[in-house]
């Protein structure tokens, strides 16, 4: 007659009290697509350095019978860009990993997008950085127009006031300011902080959304990121595009107030810096950059040390090219109640 074998009997000797599954859990991922708005230059052949010469504007005189026109002679400058980013990852793997670990194969399966994938954030991140060249803790006047300001927008619910969020009028503010600035109206992007999505989403006082793109193209090729672009909407021409990669204050910037000075306390460390610019075209971009060495994977053993050794490098440049196609809108990133 068989014994019946309870749990409680087989319990420390015939059940495995871990159990591995062959899938590895993958974080998510925010969406990367800066890359796809910085003109890339083609023609820098060597070196380090690629220089851009420039011309200014000429005026007109008013002339007088028998009197020699004055001489003028149009403003000359040079644009200097550089090659200044050298960076990479390398990651080893032991033989006695790849002996003893069951998901090793799976580990190094996936390294190559793991490596892209860090090197894209950087790269990113580095993009959403080049307000930097702006002036620090100056209102970057161009044409009377401002290019580097507070958010002005304020909101007060249950007797608790929330400043420095984008308003509007902000939005409306950079558009003048690149008009100011003689800069093409076609193709505005603004890339804000998701504080601003919501801020916008739960304010019933906005009626001049749309959530169709007049600038179209973006939405049916993507920044460099096919479907992953996180367009939110269009207001007053802009198309708005969330990104959590937003360059963060390090230091308070006192002279950089609203559009009209309003009194919003400047720049505070934490703030978020939006930026808003042109895509009309390849010249109108704000940014420029250069490959040197796309990003590049190499791999090597070293018997020495039983290792295997996989590395991403990459050499590039980024700098501002037009700095009258670009506005920087600080703003805390701060939720509304």
């Amino acid at each position: 007659m068989a014994t019946a074998m309870d749990s409680v009997w087989g319990a420390t000797h015939l059940k495995r009290n871990e159990v591995f599954t062959n899938q590895i859990k993958e974080m998510f991922e925010d969406q990367v697509f800066a890359q796809g708005m910085v003109r890339q230059i083609s023609d820098f052949g060597d070196g380090d350095n690629w220089k851009i010469s420039s011309i200014g504007e000429l005026q007109i005189d008013q002339m007088s019978e028998s009197v020699s026109l004055p001489e003028r002679r149009p403003d000359t400058g040079q644009f200097v860009f550089n090659i200044n980013e050298f960076v990479g990852v390398k990651v080893p793997f032991t033989d006695r990993f790849l002996e003893d670990d069951f998901l090793a194969p799976a580990a190094v399966s996936s390294l190559p997008r793991k490596m892209k994938r860090a090197f894209d954030e950087y790269y990113e991140t580095q993009v959403l950085k080049l307000h930097q060249v702006q002036t620090n803790n100056d209102l970057n006047v161009i044409n009377t127009g401002r290019h580097r300001i507070t958010a002005t927008g304020q909101l007060t619910t249950g007797g608790t006031v929330t400043d420095k969020l984008i308003s509007v009028q902000d939005l409306a503010y950079a558009r003048y300011a690149l008009q100011k600035a003689k800069a093409p109206l076609q193709g505005l992007v603004a890339i804000v902080d998701p504080s601003f999505e919501f801020n916008t989403n739960i304010t019933a006082t906005i009626t001049d959304i749309s959530f169709n793109p007049r600038w179209e193209g973006i939405i049916e090729t993507g920044i460099g990121a096919g479907d992953a672009v996180r367009f939110i909407r269009n207001i007053y021409g802009w198309d708005i595009f969330v990104s959590d990669y937003l360059d963060t204050a390090t230091a308070a910037e006192a002279a950089v107030l609203g559009y009209e000075d309003q009194a919003t306390g400047g720049v505070g460390i934490g703030d978020k810096f939006n930026l808003l610019f042109t895509m009309a075209d390849e010249d109108a971009k704000p940014f420029i950059g250069a490959w040197r060495r796309t990003p590049r994977i190499d791999s090597w053993r070293d018997e020495d040390v039983e290792t295997e050794f996989h590395q991403l490098s990459a050499r590039f440049g980024l700098n501002l090219y037009r700095p009258e196609s670009l506005i920087t809108i600080a703003s805390a990133p701060t939720l509304d109640s």
